[in-house]
């Protein structure tokens, strides 16, 4: 009986991902789409960071570059959690001791 000759394995690319199908050669490299631009932000939303910026300055915190970040995420929500936001910082500057 003769012997049997080794085989190569096949590929299956049935199931690959893009980037395997590109590196294998069976499909051409997918453009990679822009960044869509963020919206600028609303004017209201400047105005209520501003006066964020503002309370928290009240209370003695000297805001860093991610308060600076979360103070703009802030002004972007509804109106009423910004001064939610501002009369708890207005009751933590009374709490606090002077020194």
């Amino acid at each position: 009986m003769p012997e049997a000759a080794p085989r190569a394995p096949r590929r299956d690319d049935t199931a690959a991902d893009a980037r395997s199908l590109e590196r294998m050669g069976r499909i051409e490299p997918q453009p990679i789409p822009a960044l869509p631009e963020l919206p600028a932000p609303a004017p209201a939303d400047e105005q209520e960071a501003a006066e964020l910026a503002v309370a928290l300055a009240d209370a003695g915190i000297a805001a860093t570059d991610s308060d600076k970040t979360a103070v703009r995420a802030l002004a972007s929500l509804d109106a009423a959690t910004v001064e939610t936001v501002k009369k708890w910082l207005k009751a933590k500057e009374k709490d606090t001791p002077s020194a």
